[in-house]
């Protein structure tokens, strides 16, 4: 019996909670920290726990053995799905706010289905391309909750237009960074390939701003904001990343974005049991919808 499927959807599910979490952890220092300098802490605190990791996975003289082609895929995949795509996703928030943006961005494994049937010559299911259908629909209706309209009504439109198309585009390019990702770690474990992405990413987020005397500095930030960040880059880049990454290798991109996507459903009852939220017609909607969904994927 083959158990790559269930271990595989096991560590997309896990990695949709393990984001959920990292939401809730990080979601006051959003506003308050630059999206560059956001990412490039987390990426940092992350590459911390991966090269803690590296001894306990096979020898590094095996990183060797990787063809150069998968080299490009894996520094090509990390610049766009990291360095891009959550870059403009966390531009997105400060211009939406996080239900829009989650809303708006949710819909990513339907690019990664493209793109992989695209460039990967995968093909898929009808039941398959429904389940994520009615994936991506839960998480709009859970996602898409009431928030605070930009300040100034000269300016509203332009945000919410530019907040909008920012978080589209981050679907799209997670959805082909994804799909790169697939082929880069074919020699590679999840913990190596991260032992590279991660500080990668962070350095090219962070040296740009040494330039630019205007850009925030890390010492700026007060210790109490630098640890929930770092811990949210442990708990998102790092144990998240690291799972996703396995599920990538075990099951595919276009599964793996659709579970990992149920994040909100893990949200809310992480809202259920610690803010007390109120149950509503459209959340039991959106929860009913992902767990259909992900019967059909399943």
């Amino acid at each position: 019996m083959d158990f790559s499927f269930p271990l595989g959807q096991f560590f997309g599910l896990f990695c949709g909670f393990i984001w959920a979490l990292n939401v809730l952890i990080m979601r006051p220092q959003i506003a308050a920290v630059p999206p560059a300098l956001l990412n490039s802490i987390r990426c940092g605190a992350a590459a911390v726990l991966t090269w803690m990791m590296l001894p306990f996975g096979p020898p590094l003289t095996t990183l060797l053995e990787v063809p150069l082609d998968e080299w490009g895929l894996l520094l090509g995949s990390v610049l766009v799905t990291i360095g891009i795509g959550d870059t403009l996703y966390l531009t997105a928030i400060k211009y939406i706010g996080v239900p829009r943006a989650l809303a708006l961005s949710g819909i990513f494994p339907l690019p990664t289905i493209f793109f992989e049937w695209l460039l990967l010559g995968r093909p898929f299911s009808w039941g398959f391309i429904l389940g994520c259908v009615f994936v991506v629909s839960g998480v709009i209706c859970l996602a898409a909750r009431t928030s605070p309209e930009p300040k100034g009504p000269e300016k509203r439109t332009e945000r919410l237009h530019l907040g909008a198309f920012l978080a589209l585009a981050a679907a799209l390019i997670w959805g082909l960074g994804t799909v790169m990702t697939k082929p880069a770690i074919a020699h590679l474990t999840p913990i190596q390939a991260n032992s590279i992405r991660l500080p990668l990413v962070a350095l090219i987020l962070y040296v740009p701003m040494l330039w630019n005397k205007n850009a925030p500095r890390l010492h700026q930030l007060d210790r109490y904001t630098l640890f929930i960040v770092s811990l949210s880059g442990i708990l998102g880049m790092g144990l998240g990343s690291m799972t996703y990454l396995y599920a990538v290798k075990l099951i595919g991109p276009a599964e793996s974005n659709t579970l990992a996507s149920t994040s909100p459903v893990f949200g809310l009852l992480m809202a259920l049991i610690f803010f007390k939220e109120k149950i509503i017609f459209r959340l039991a909607l959106g929860v009913l919808l992902c767990v259909v969904g992900v019967w059909l994927v399943l």
